[in-house]
């Protein structure tokens, strides 16, 4: 009667302390499908963004020791397929940023002048994190990253009687990827639960 009763006790304690103890977080190794955007977020900046933060998170992932690859679907296309090629996918769900100059100030020596401002950018994403088998919401992460900057948007030549300038906007745009790569970093760190 002991016998029993003792097992009984042992598997009314060991189920639900083995359920706290089980981890949400992949585990080192685990396969992790990043998703591509839906096609309803195919517009310029949103799936720049998308496109920036989604490269860097496996980039991110697969330095942190997960086994991190493009899925080449949508969470939409893989739901209505066989979900069993990774442990976890993730999911960009929105993305969304801005490039905001306030101010400049010329700068000239002898035939040679800039245009310097104030660029400030910020980026925002939703990313999710899913079940690979049951495609069940683990967790979801709202990420954002603000940057800003004096940085050169113009440059310019010229003599007594011409004067030619330049703007130069990937300078912005190269903000702009800093804060994506930022939130990228921060998803995988949350991902991966360190």
């Amino acid at each position: 009667m002991k016998r029993p009763l003792l097992i009984l006790v042992a598997l009314v304690f060991t189920v639900p302390v083995f359920a706290v103890t089980g981890s949400s977080t992949p585990a080192a190794g685990s396969r992790i499908g990043v998703l591509r955007m839906s096609d309803r977020y195919s517009y310029g900046a949103e799936q720049t963004i998308a496109t920036t933060v989604q490269t860097e998170l496996r980039n991110e992932l697969r330095a942190r020791g997960f086994e991190a690859f493009d899925a080449q679907t949508t969470l939409d296309e893989l739901s209505r397929g066989k979900a069993d090629n990774a442990d976890y996918y993730v999911e960009i769900v929105s993305s969304r940023g801005t490039n905001d100059q306030y101010g400049s100030v010329d700068v000239a020596a002898g035939a040679v002048g800039a245009e310097l401002s104030i660029i400030t950018s910020r980026v925002a994403a939703e990313v999710r994190l899913y079940d690979g088998k049951s495609l069940e919401l683990v967790d979801p992460f709202d990420l954002h990253d603000d940057r800003t900057a004096l940085l050169p948007t113009s440059v310019g030549v010229g003599g007594r009687h011409v004067f030619a300038a330049i703007a130069i906007p990937f300078v912005g745009y190269a903000q702009y990827r800093r804060a994506a790569r930022v939130v990228a970093r921060h998803a995988a760190t949350l991902i991966a639960g360190q």
